[in-house]
């Protein structure tokens, strides 16, 4: 067996949502955490490594899911699918796993990506040839015909196709699902609206008709697998609460009938903070559309007032940045805790949405997503004190050291290669 592990004298938040413990400790052997907590009166094992936490934060590893992984945060998102060959794009994902742990980000949720790479990349982890973190796949999302998920152009294909399939029609709709499930998805995405990027303005518009929204729940609940929908309007937002979708990526217009409704269910709002402010403050200087810039700066304030209400009746929130989209880094889950900050929460209660509701949301949370006995050893030890400077969860180069199920994965800002 191998030896036990403390990680000893830094500031402990175990992402329950209880005050931080200030010389905090904790215990791993093996994968798992054996005591986390305060350092007085516990023993150290004979023989532990150590690893001392001193004027550093120490916590669970975070979440994001609302990843993108194979493509890389470009400021043209078609031109990014046609200028490279599948192969290229493969070792851009190997390379992007890589920045999302060094970052601090052990769990992610890909939603939308090329020819099944998250799921290959899934099963690469998983067998140990490829250094990333926990990886729970969507495959290909489904998107109708002109929808916000088709990227490529009309007029031009890829021996490798989009990020989505687009289907039209019930029973594509859901033959297209049994085969993301066939490929080996945990997840299935739906696109139900246009986005803030869509130059035609069809934020306010649904794409996939009644029939075909709801062929798609009956089909993925029958097939054992929750479903996330891109949703900002606040029609299609009632129409995934009343339908029992598991996750609403953006919400831009996710207000308090919407919030009202979703309370007490076990439908989570993911509002992708990130990605919204990297338009604001890097879209002009990237060439954005104007428009683009526009449609996010007109939404932005009222988005995060609408996060903050939700929160405050206690909708379920969970992370998501829309990491490789636009201008959005892998590993930008901690400039998302800086964000639930910005909307008025607390750095424990962002942590929390970021680790705990997060792993809830997936499904997993007596196996990750907190610093508990008995749960896998996903820790980060992060410079200073995160409650003071929340800012230090947005840089690698503050990730002290990274553990995956009591394994080093990244230090210092870069990843360990195995």
């Amino acid at each position: 067996m191998a030896a036990a592990t403390a990680i000893t004298g830094g500031r402990l938040i175990d992402g329950t949502g209880a005050e931080p413990v200030d010389d905090g400790l904790v215990l791993i052997e093996g994968a798992h955490i054996a005591y986390a907590g305060p350092r007085q009166g516990r023993d150290i094992p004979a023989g532990a490594r150590t690893v001392d936490a001193a004027g550093a934060t120490v916590m669970p590893g975070l979440m994001d899911v609302h990843v993108h992984i194979s493509l890389s945060a470009p400021s043209d998102l078609v031109k990014e699918l046609i200028a490279r060959p599948v192969g290229e794009v493969a070792f851009e994902v190997a390379q992007n796993l890589t920045q999302t742990v060094a970052a601090g980000v052990t769990t992610i949720r890909t939603v939308s990506d090329l020819a099944h790479l998250d799921i290959a990349a899934r099963n690469a982890i998983r067998n140990g040839k490829l250094v990333g973190p926990r990886l729970h796949p969507c495959g290909r999302g489904l998107t109708a015909t002109g929808g916000h998920g088709e990227l490529m152009p009309c007029w031009l294909c890829q021996s490798h196709g989009d990020i989505c399939e687009v289907v039209d029609g019930v029973e594509a709709v859901r033959a297209a699902i049994r085969r993301q499930a066939r490929a080996g998805a945990t997840w299935i995405k739906l696109f139900q609206t246009g986005g803030v990027i869509d130059p035609h303005g069809r934020i306010d518009a649904e794409e996939f008709a009644p029939d075909e929204f709801d062929i798609a729940m009956q089909t993925a609940h029958m097939m054992a697998l929750p479903v996330a929908v891109h949703a900002h309007n606040k029609t299609a937002i009632l129409r995934c609460i009343a339908g029992g979708v598991r996750s609403i990526e953006h919400g831009m217009h996710f207000d308090a009938e919407c919030a009202e409704a979703a309370r007490g269910t076990d439908t989570y709002f993911v509002p992708t903070l990130t990605v919204m402010d990297r338009i604001i403050k890097h879209g002009t200087q990237a060439g954005l559309a104007d428009y683009m810039i526009d449609n996010v700066r007109q939404r932005t304030t009222q988005h995060h007032e609408f996060v903050r209400h939700a929160y405050g009746i206690g909708v379920n929130l969970a992370c998501g940045t829309d990491a490789g989209s636009l201008l959005t880094p892998h590993g930008s889950a901690g400039r998302e805790v800086a964000q639930f900050v910005a909307c008025g929460l607390t750095p424990v209660q962002a942590i929390q949405i970021a680790t705990q509701n997060t792993a809830r949301m997936l499904g997993v949370e007596d196996e990750v997503g907190s610093l508990q006995a008995g749960r896998l050893a996903d820790v980060i030890v992060v410079e200073g004190d995160v409650t003071a400077r929340v800012e230090n969860l947005e840089v690698a180069g503050n990730m002290r050291h990274v553990l995956i199920g009591g394994r080093p994965v990244a230090a210092e800002g870069r990843a360990l290669m195995h």
